[in-house]
């Protein structure tokens, strides 16, 4: 019985929030103010102007990002992403950078920052006897079985992970996108969260 209402209560609460999600974007859109957004924001509000988007109670803006970005053609000035590509497959990442491409205004700024794979590939190939607590903070995600596990940490994460990036794939990718001045960043403390800039490739472009 239990499932059964798990089963219906989920899909409505679903269409209720993006319901309420739709009705706060168009009075941000009426405000007429630029819009700042952060997708697969966790739970958290925006600050400093910036609006959160995820399937998190807390955030601005309650949205399955799978679902595309509900917003506007050009109605957003900037997008902010931090680990959130790589918990969606290549498909799926290559929509919602289509996504971006559509919503941002023409010039809007793209900034993007996910784990390097490279550091676990490195890891097991070259210091297969290095610390585990340095490189593996969610528990779940490492079987500690042998050394291939470094590698299945960063490309599994216990299922949560869909793809794995260096800094060659990833900025391929965002101009295979038609983004402009793709290049590289460095960790910017306003918007990137220090306890995972050790793990970080940060990027950014403009449409």
């Amino acid at each position: 019985m239990k499932e059964k209402i798990k089963r219906i209560i989920k899909p409505s609460f679903l269409l209720f929030m993006h319901e309420v999600s739709r009705w706060r974007i168009r009075s941000f859109l009426k405000d007429g103010k630029e819009i700042f957004l952060e997708v697969g924001a966790g739970d958290k509000k925006g600050v400093d102007g910036w609006l959160t988007m995820d399937m998190k109670i807390n955030c601005d803006i309650y949205w399955d990002l799978r679902k595309g970005i509900p917003f506007p053609n050009e109605s957003i000035s900037k997008i902010y992403s931090s680990h959130f590509l790589e918990h969606l497959s290549f498909k799926e990442g290559q929509r919602f950078l289509d996504e971006c491409m559509r919503v941002l205004l023409p010039g809007g700024n793209f900034s993007i920052c996910v784990p390097n794979a490279r550091l676990y590939i490195e890891a097991y190939l070259k210091y297969p006897d290095r610390d585990p607590n340095l490189y593996f903070f969610y528990k779940p995600g490492y079987n500690a079985t042998t050394k291939i596990d470094y590698v299945n940490y960063m490309a599994y994460m216990d299922g949560l992970h869909k793809y794995m990036f260096d800094e060659e794939n990833l900025i391929h990718i965002l101009k295979s996108k038609g983004m402009k001045n793709v290049r590289l960043r460095e960790f910017d403390s306003t918007l990137d969260r220090e306890d995972r800039d050790f793990e970080s490739i940060y990027a950014e472009a403009e449409k």
